[in-house]
């Protein structure tokens, strides 16, 4: 097997594989021995088909077969010999001319890069501080987290902090407008969550009562086809459900597992300082390769890109649930995630790059104790088995994947722990 290497450009490698004419004679000999036992032509006993038969009346299937196999035979040993590590999957062209057999590989590649100095960089964070105020605003949240929802009667009003269940249609120039409307949808009043107009015209409802709410919608509102627009809800009131708070005191701390309200204070105390320095950690580490990517110039594989962006939109248009928009809706939304998804995608790209050539540059490495301990950690944290676990990331190939999210995290801690971290007072 003959291999050579051509370079195209810093992300893309040419790699052209032909094969000696005995190596294609013997996956041809395989095949016609396969076809051989079960070929069934009129005129012929199973297994007495002349090969001459056999090769014109199957020569599209053998043709495919021998392309088939002459890359699942090959290709890893070839991409070995020419020490070339694809992050596509490479796009592939057979060479078929009478005296050579084979195959082009066009790779896209990590391109090599001139590592910027990555060792005492200096950042600069905010200080972790934890005030009674933090304490008491968790103590607080957790109260509305285990509060009770009574359902209010006699004819009672909606007000400030009560729960609505509301059944609503939004209409414009007298037609229901698609995906605006629900039969249920949970409202807590002064939250903000809606227009604060359409909040006001709520207070003061009763369960049972209907309205119609005009809304207009602000020059800036996210959604263009409805801003600047004036828009009409028709409005029910299922349900007001006033919302009861636990009173703050020891049993309430019995309940979250603590001893007392000063445990109870003491723990969350530790819990939020725990989250904060986990915050400064992250802090440091983006500040650090918002660094190092201002410092290097990174050629990003385009494939790879597109591939990574039609990703993102994919997982942005479930949330979307674009399924119930119409073919021009989706373009349109597909082509404003794009645009959005294509810088972040390409940063993020960059940044795994930077981080793949410093782990090699100082022999940062994962063995299979640490992928091990990670997915046992996931199973304690997610209440799974870890063969359940394991027995995922394996089914959906996704093992190396996660090595590579090991190898970045232990990385980006060598970064950490070699900065110039200063603080802010």
């Amino acid at each position: 097997m003959n291999v050579e290497v051509e370079n195209l450009d810093k992300v893309r490698k040419k790699v052209q594989v032909v094969l000696p004419e005995a190596k294609i004679s013997e996956i041809r000999e395989s095949i016609y021995d396969e076809l051989k036992k079960k070929a069934k032509i009129k005129g012929f006993r199973p297994g007495k088909v002349p090969k001459s038969i056999i090769t014109t009346y199957y020569k599209d299937y053998i043709d495919e077969e021998l392309q088939t196999r002459m890359v699942q035979t090959t290709m890893g040993e070839a991409l070995s010999t020419a020490k070339v590590d694809p992050v596509t999957e490479p796009i592939l062209n057979f060479i078929n001319e009478e005296d050579r057999h084979g195959y082009e590989l066009e790779c896209e590649i990590v391109p090599e890069i001139e590592l910027p100095s990555y060792k005492a960089v200096e950042v600069e964070v905010e200080a972790i501080n934890i005030t009674d105020d933090d304490v008491e605003k968790r103590i607080d949240g957790l109260q509305h987290m285990h509060a009770e929802m009574i359902t209010r009667e006699n004819d009672a009003v909606a007000q400030k902090g009560d729960f609505v269940i509301l059944k609503y249609q939004g209409y414009m120039n007298g037609k229901p407008v698609k995906g605006i409307g629900t039969e249920y949808y949970p409202l807590e009043l002064g939250t903000t969550t809606l227009m604060p107009e359409f909040e006001t015209a709520l207070t003061g409802m009763r369960a049972g009562e209907e309205k119609e709410v005009s809304i207009t919608f602000p020059d800036d509102y996210p959604d263009k086809d409805i801003a600047s627009k004036t828009m009409q809800f028709q409005v029910l009131v299922k349900e007001i459900k006033e919302k009861r708070l636990p009173e703050i005191n020891d049993e309430f701390a019995k309940d979250l597992n603590f001893e007392n309200i000063e445990a109870m204070k003491a723990g969350l105390k530790e819990e939020i300082s725990k989250e904060k320095d986990t915050a400064q950690k992250r802090d440091i580490a983006q500040k650090i390769m918002e660094i190092l990517l201002k410092s290097t110039d990174i050629p990003v594989p385009k494939r790879l890109l597109d591939k990574r962006i039609l990703g993102m939109i994919e997982e942005a248009k479930k949330r979307f649930k674009a399924d119930s928009m119409t073919e021009e809706e989706e373009r349109s939304l597909e082509e404003n995630l794009r645009k959005d998804f294509e810088p972040r995608a390409e940063e993020r790209i960059k940044g795994e790059i930077i981080l793949k050539k410093i782990a090699e540059t100082e022999s940062i490495t994962v063995d299979d104790t640490e992928v091990h301990e990670r997915m046992k950690r996931m199973a304690e944290d997610t209440r799974r088995n870890y063969e359940e676990i394991e027995k995922f990331y394996r089914e959906y190939n996704m093992m190396d994947s996660l090595r590579a999210s090991i190898m970045e995290e232990k990385t980006l801690n060598f970064l950490r722990d070699n900065s110039i971290v200063k603080v802010k007072q």
